[in-house]
């Protein structure tokens, strides 16, 4: 089946179970990356070892016009951070590779609220792409337990690990999993881009509402404020502990650790910088 797959690294595995499998991918899409936090490095890699045309172009009308005359089949989405135009009008099938349960965690980023609404099961839906993001019938959705200390990098790894083997059985099955798509239920959750707010260490928290919030942001930092400076915090240890301490304060300091008084205990901050935003 000739394809075209549109995506970065989030789930390179993916692209690369298929090229591995023998699929004819004979175009990429991905998007600008600062190769820091987001990276699409395997992807270039790949194109470049499966002498496949790449580009950072945004898919237009235009573009869908020009894969259907070249005789493209299927179209795979897999952390694709455009919009892609309507295939209703074409013979391109297209499906999309999303990191959650749906219809809970609709949205372009929902690791993060998964670890954040304190969900206990998350998992992964290949979908077809339609005009509404992330409301295509189900061709196939697995699940997996979430840890009660989950961060957003086991979280990643786990939904990564979980689309390879999915994405698999889907391209050696496709017509038959193409064929027997499930509509979502109407218990919509949508989880948009989480606001700076969301992001943020308020003192005022209590040590586990605190943990949480970091540990669902991960590399990409939340936000906080303390010593009149503003900080970007990448990693913390919280215990709940009575004290006397203004709230917000830094009561002690190591040589890479900062130590801050919360509302209901201490929280030792151990990576971070000042934010020079």
């Amino acid at each position: 089946m000739k394809s075209a797959y549109c995506g970065y690294d989030f789930f390179h595995a993916c692209f690369e179970e298929l090229l591995v499998a023998g699929m004819d991918v004979y175009r990429v899409f991905t998007v600008p990356c600062d190769n820091r936090v987001n990276f699409n490095q395997y992807i270039y890699k790949l194109c470049e070892k499966y002498k496949i045309p790449v580009s950072e172009e945004r898919i237009t009308e235009g573009t869908i016009e020009q894969l259907q005359t070249a005789g493209c089949e299927l179209l795979i989405a897999a952390a694709y951070n455009y919009k892609i135009p309507s295939l209703s009008e074409t013979r391109i099938k297209g499906i999309n590779i999303h990191p959650t349960l749906l219809p809970i965690g609709r949205g372009v980023w929902p690791l993060p609220w998964t670890i954040l609404t304190d969900q206990k099961q998350s998992g992964v839906s290949i979908h077809k792409l339609t005009e509404e993001y992330d409301a295509g019938d189900i061709l196939i959705q697995r699940s997996f337990p979430v840890a009660p200390d989950e961060r957003l990098e086991s979280l990643s790894a786990k939904v990564q690990l979980l689309a390879r083997n999915m994405i698999l059985d889907v391209a050696l099955k496709f017509e038959h999993y193409w064929g027997t798509a499930v509509a979502q239920s109407s218990d919509v959750i949508i989880w948009n881009y989480p606001p700076k707010e969301q992001r943020t260490l308020s003192w005022e928290k209590n040590v586990g509402e605190l943990d949480r919030i970091c540990r669902a942001f991960g590399k990409f930092g939340c936000f906080a404020t303390f010593e009149n400076n503003n900080w970007t915090v990448y990693g913390l240890s919280a215990w709940e502990q009575s004290h006397n301490f203004t709230i917000g304060s830094v009561v002690h300091k190591t040589n890479t650790e900062m130590i801050v008084a919360a509302r209901d205990g201490l929280v030792s901050l151990l990576y971070f910088e000042s934010d020079l935003t």
